[in-house]
Parts: C-alpha cells; sequence; structure tokens
C-alpha cells in the first residue's frame, strides 16, 4: 500500500519533513494557478532527482473552460518532468457543473496526452456520483482515484482511493492500523491510498517507469 497527500495552496508548501514516497500537487484550477505550485513543483523535482520520492502527480481542476484550463497547465509546468503524472479533478463543486462532460474531459485527457507523450501517464479523480454523472464516457483503460470517505468503493479502472479530507475516516477501511489523516509539514489534509501497490508499481500504474528506465540516477 501507498499512502500519499494530495495538497494545494490551502495547505502549506512541502518541505523534506513529508514522509512519503508519493505526493500529489495541484497545478491549476481552471485558470487559476496555484499559489503554491512552484514551491511545491521544485520540491518535487528535487526529491525525485535524490531518489526520495518514486514520482509525483500533477492534479489540474477541470472547468468547461477546457482549453484555457489545459494551457494554464502547460504553462506552469514548462517542460514535463519524466516522473511525473497528471490527474484530471473531475467535481460537481456544489452544482456549478453538471450533466454529461464527457466530450469536454475526453478532449482534455487526449489533450494532455498528446503533451506527455503517452495516455498511460494520465489519470483521473472524482466521487462515484461525479464520474457517473460527468465524465460517463471515459477513455479505455484510464486509471482512476476514487474519492469516498468511510467507504473503499470497487470502481473500473479505480488505481486510489482518497480516502480522508483530514477529518477522519481512515479506520475500517480493512486495514491493520488506521490509515493517517494528514501528513507532514501539512497537517490533516486529503490522503490516499494505493491499496496493494508499491510505490513503484503505483507509479508504473500512471505510467512513469522504473527510475533506471527514466534514465535518472
Amino acid at each position: 500500500m501507498s499512502v500519499y497527500a494530495d495538497v494545494s495552496e490551502w495547505q502549506v508548501p512541502v518541505d523534506d519533513g513529508y514522509p512519503h514516497r508519493v505526493l500529489c500537487i495541484r497545478s491549476n484550477d481552471g485558470d487559476h494557478r496555484d499559489l503554491n505550485w512552484h514551491v511545491n513543483h521544485e520540491w518535487c523535482r528535487r526529491r525525485c532527482d535524490a531518489g526520495e520520492l518514486e514520482f509525483f502527480i500533477v492534479y489540474f481542476v477541470w472547468r468547461p473552460n477546457w482549453r484555457a484550463t489545459v494551457d494554464v497547465l502547460k504553462d506552469v509546468v514548462g517542460e514535463p518532468y519524466p516522473r511525473m503524472a497528471v490527474m484530471i479533478d473531475v467535481e460537481s463543486w456544489g452544482g456549478q457543473i453538471t450533466g454529461d462532460q464527457s466530450d469536454g474531459v475526453n478532449r482534455a485527457y487526449w489533450a494532455v496526452a498528446d503533451w506527455l507523450g503517452s495516455p498511460r501517464r494520465v489519470i483521473g479523480y472524482g466521487t462515484v456520483d461525479d464520474l457517473n454523472r460527468l465524465w460517463r464516457v471515459k477513455p479505455d483503460g484510464i486509471r482512476l482515484v476514487v474519492a469516498a470517505y468511510g467507504t473503499n468503493p470497487d470502481y473500473p479502472g479505480k488505481v486510489a482511493h482518497q480516502y480522508t479530507n483530514g477529518q477522519g475516516y481512515g479506520t475500517g477501511l480493512g486495514t491493520e492500523t488506521p490509515l493517517p489523516d494528514g501528513a507532514p509539514p501539512f497537517g490533516h489534509c486529503d490522503m490516499n491510498s494505493a491499496d496493494g501497490l508499491t510505490a513503484r508499481q503505483f507509479a508504473a500504474a500512471c505510467g512513469v517507469p522504473a527510475t533506471s528506465e527514466a534514465g535518472i540516477t
């Protein structure tokens, strides 16, 4: 099992006290650029170079202006780091986004896949309800992080589970010990578990090759 945090400008910037081998950081919400992006991104690259981080996930919040959203992602990232995957965060945001948005989400997916050079490096995120309502038709083989607090539902393509928003829920999920509600230096925050996968196996499932294959020492 690989446990990792999911953070944005709503938390403090990451530092070397972070204990896990995977981290998920936000790049942008639509055309809003995350205020902690530069610190978090630089840290992830440095820790990957040092072998302290297996890989990292950059996520962006999908909005109907998906072209501008993807353009902002590309602009803030620059040259994609080889040990980076990208996650599309698909949510209704309390009714702001409704109906079947599959066309726009899939167009964003393929735009990012073309940019990274591999669709395997693009994953998705959402609750079961949002994934079913907003993203009804998904690309074949896509891997998904499913958000469900207090339960761990099966879902086609699920590669990881966001089990808490930092407010409990880390118990009773079939694990021998409670899962953490957060991680240093962030305190309580969104936490995820790639059940049954080591960090390296999780990276491979997200299209990121083993370190030696990536040409990084």
